[in-house]
């Protein structure tokens, strides 16, 4: 057994790497640039967490969200390996115990957040330890094109400036091909070796549901009838996730709301509760999803439709991670599609800006509106051919299995939209 899968097996107990992961170290290793897209799922943090343990030296993660960071970070101390985050929560004195870890060559993979990334100070204490890797987490966030643009992602190019020894890896779950090749170019990757994954869920079943006036009849009957399994429904607002919630609860529905407007106490409740089959319907915004770690979602419910195919995507994605089953489920209507273009035109700066969101909210809707199998739409919008029958979503489930469709209707029924 060589070196590679002593540590996979010794550190993270798999004896077999995922499709790409040896690849992608390897070239790592070898001091190349990669650029790695890999379904949620996949073991995008694999694909640097092992080279962090070949040889000495430091790894460097920019990450965007400090709870994900607490999350690896605890895993990887919980297997024995030195690992720390440095982000705006961490007080002074935690700082510098830190920063003296770094100098004793204690730490071997840091987490860091992308404005503390491109700090001076940073950069320079950073210059003078043997910094082997740095990995950039949720690349797409660095893309205008992409579908969750971060302007602090921008200035990392100045690592590769400070660094052009240091080989980088580049990772995210989402990215179409426009998006791939802007994130190499922002990040001034050097010749990258490019991995993408498949993006198909076998697992996931997709339907697309007329959003009419009986809408929250249409969800409480659906909810009623996965009593125990646990789901997430995707709402546009704060208000729309606190005033569901209260619906399902008075329904006998156990659900909980999840929103950027809460406390951070009241956000890590409903997660823990969640998470711990305490409760089994989270209402949420999209404030709810990167770094949820529950892997027996049986239904992810979008009862407002999202702006973009990536998020929708992303979002999706929360259900099935145990490979078993799980529906995707998205509510369409036409007042939705118009709500978010005026909202667009409203909170849009710049014309280029305006002009991609509209690009991608019009997929949006012909995902939801357009015949033809949702699988291979899906698929296609990330530039991966899928021609085969999927059987698992509401245009080309076998017979028996279609959830009712229009023209013959059943009250409180989940019906899939026109196409």
């Amino acid at each position: 057994m060589d070196r590679l899968h002593l540590i996979l097996q010794r550190y993270f107990g798999h004896s077999a790497f995922n499709p790409y992961q040896e690849e992608i170290i390897r070239d790592l290793l070898g001091g190349r640039d990669v650029l790695a897209v890999l379904a949620t799922g996949g073991g995008k943090s694999l694909c640097y967490q092992v080279p962090a343990l070949i040889g000495e030296g430091v790894t460097l993660v920019i990450s965007p969200l400090i709870a994900l960071m607490k999350d690896q970070v605890d895993d990887l101390q919980a297997r024995g390996i030195g690992a720390e985050a440095l982000n705006s929560s961490c007080s002074y004195a935690a700082t510098r115990r830190i920063l003296s870890e770094l100098n004793e060559g204690l730490i071997q993979i840091l987490y860091v957040s992308p404005e503390k990334a491109v700090g001076d100070d940073f950069l320079d204490l950073m210059a003078s330890l043997p910094v082997t890797l740095i990995a950039v987490d949720e690349a797409h966030c660095i893309s205008m094109w992409g579908h969750q643009f971060r302007p602090e992602y921008r200035s990392l190019a100045v690592l590769k400036e400070r660094f052009p020894g240091v080989p980088m890896v580049a990772l995210t779950a989402t990215a179409t091909p426009d998006v791939r090749d802007d994130i190499a170019r922002q990040l001034n990757l050097t010749d990258p070796s490019v991995y993408v994954g498949s993006f198909n869920r076998k697992n996931l079943s997709y339907t697309v549901v007329g959003k009419e006036e009986d809408a929250y009849e249409q969800l409480r009957s659906y909810l009623q009838g996965r009593r125990g399994d646990a789901g997430i429904v995707y709402v546009a607002t704060r208000e729309g996730a606190e005033t569901l919630a209260a619906r399902l609860r008075t329904a006998g529905i156990p659900a909980l709301p999840y929103h950027a407007g809460m406390t951070a106490g009241a956000r890590a409740e409903a997660q823990d509760r969640f998470i711990g089959g305490k409760v089994p319907v989270v209402c949420a915004t999209s404030a709810f999803g990167m770094g949820i770690d529950k892997s027996d979602v049986r239904f992810v419910v979008h009862y407002d439709m999202p702006k973009t195919l990536e998020a929708y995507y992303q979002e999706s994605g929360r259900g099935g991670r145990d490979g078993n089953e799980s529906d995707c489920i998205l509510f369409y209507s036409d007042d939705d599609a118009r709500r978010l273009r005026s909202f667009i035109d409203r909170d849009l700066a710049s014309e280029f800006q305006r002009e991609v969101a509209r690009a991608k909210l019009q997929s949006m809707v012909d995902y939801c509106t357009a015949p033809g199998c949702r699988r291979e739409r899906l698929l296609a919008y990330f530039g991966e051919h899928f021609k085969e029958p999927c059987n698992g979503c509401d245009a080309c489930a076998p017979a028996g299995k279609a959830r009712p469709r229009a023209g013959r209707r059943k009250r409180g029924a989940v019906r899939p939209a026109s196409g």
